[in-house]
């Protein structure tokens, strides 16, 4: 009896494993039932996201062999989040060759994110020799297809390398995509290398927004010393308080001075209010 329980397993096990994963079945969702069949009827890119729901458990058993099935299917018929998918397997599997080879393969379907990872294997030296130079163009490739990542990945690369009119694009085009850390590197390079405190202000407001504690605490004291722009002390008050609240002591600290000094209707001119306010 033992024996033909643990075959029943085996067979069960066979059947659910073979099993297809576009079937619909009674207690799938809406949006289940519509992937699985749109995936049946030929659409890959509803095979990746079917695939992505099984990987992930969403909605559905996780069940990576058939994720790893529809994948397959929809990369086969040149779908590159497919692609891109198999590469994540794998890369999770540490068959970093292969999974470089899927992210290529993606990424010459100008798939951005696949892009970015190759830049991500060859910096790290993941199945490839390490390159740099190699990397930094597959970020920029991965910016050209908009990807945020290879944006604020080859902007940082080129402002580290001194490379700022390279750098600044790539900076403005993260930033646009709404990464502060994109906004903040814009604003570095103008203050920095351009000399332009009216860009500086403008990127560094767009930084704060974004809850960036040091842009915040950097449009403080651009109001604070009125350099290039009209000098403001309550406004300099405004984003020291915002950068508080992001978690910046010092901030905390120049709100305070600037605060006590208004509180107390000091004669003190601004100038000289500017002078007590510290950096971190």
């Amino acid at each position: 009896m033992k024996k033909l329980i643990f075959v029943s397993a085996l067979l069960a096990i066979f059947f659910y494993g073979c099993s297809d994963p576009t079937e619909v079945k009674q207690d799938d969702s809406q949006e289940i039932q519509s992937l699985k069949t749109n995936c049946a009827a030929g659409d890959l890119e509803s095979c990746a996201n079917l695939g992505a729901k099984y990987a992930l458990g969403q909605d559905l058993k996780k069940d990576i062999h058939s994720a790893k099935i529809l994948f397959e299917k929809s990369c086969a018929g040149g779908n590159p989040t497919g692609c891109y998918n198999l590469g994540v397997i794998d890369r999770d599997k540490k068959d970093y060759k292969q999974a470089l080879k899927k992210f290529e393969d993606s990424c010459e379907k100008a798939f951005g994110q696949a892009c970015y990872s190759v830049g991500v294997m060859i910096k790290n030296a993941e199945g490839v020799e390490q390159d740099l130079d190699e990397s930094v163009k597959m970020f920029s490739k991965a910016c050209d297809l908009n990807n945020v990542y290879g944006c604020l990945d080859a902007c940082v690369f080129y402002k580290d390398d001194a490379q700022g009119d390279k750098a600044l694009p790539m900076c403005q085009k993260a930033c646009e995509q709404g990464s502060g850390a994109g906004c903040f590197n814009a604003s570095d390079l103008y203050f920095t290398k351009y000399k332009d405190i009216p860009n500086t202000l403008a990127y560094s407001k767009r930084a704060c927004d974004l809850g960036v504690d040091l842009a915040c605490s950097n449009v403080g004291f651009l109001y604070a010393e009125g350099k290039e722009i009209a000098q403001d002390i309550k406004e300099a008050a405004v984003y020291f308080d915002k950068a508080c609240l992001l978690g910046n002591e010092q901030a905390c600290k120049n709100a305070e001075t600037i605060k006590s000094h208004l509180s107390k209707n000091n004669k003190q001119a601004p100038g000289e209010v500017s002078k007590n306010l510290k950096k971190n």
